[in-house]
């Protein structure tokens, strides 16, 4: 099992996205209500800490965990197409109304950090693919003949 550095970074960077996500919720003006506004949001948005989790169970030990990785890889697309409105709506902030919100030069480096760890992590997801160097596909396993287990058995009894 040789861990790969690259999915532990990317897990710090996916714990940093989750902060610059609501930071740029708080930026935007949109937690002016109570503290319980605040609270909620980060209930909200607690599942985008799957992603952090994906990448630490990947750095753990990635040939278990491989099954999970198109699953990420989906998550990521749909992370970077959500955030497209989220764009278009601080242009039309900084465009229309810039006393909407409580601090407009704020936002967009929260935004720009979203969009790099998305991609980032899209990339790395979609570049650490299936083992390299396997050299072409595989054979596939023979099943084992009737009344003969694997051989990789010891024998116990004597």
């Amino acid at each position: 099992m040789k861990r790969r550095p690259i999915h532990l970074a990317a897990t710090i960077a996916e714990l940093l996205r989750f902060f610059a996500l609501i930071m740029l919720v708080q930026s935007l003006g949109l937690l002016r209500g109570s503290n319980g506004t605040l609270r909620l949001l980060r209930y909200a948005a607690a599942p985008q800490l799957i992603f952090a989790a994906g990448f630490f169970f990947l750095w753990l030990d990635r040939e278990r965990y491989k099954a999970y990785r198109p699953l990420l890889i989906l998550g990521k697309i749909v992370s970077l197409a959500a955030l497209l409105p989220v764009a278009v709506l601080v242009g039309d902030y900084l465009r229309a109304e810039p006393g909407l919100m409580s601090s407009p030069g704020a936002a967009m480096p929260y935004l720009g950090v979203l969009v790099l760890v998305d991609l980032g992590a899209l990339a790395i997801l979609l570049l650490s693919g299936e083992s390299a160097g396997t050299g072409g596909p595989r054979e596939p396993a023979r099943p084992p003949e009737p009344g003969q287990g694997p051989s990789d058995i010891e024998k116990v009894e004597g």
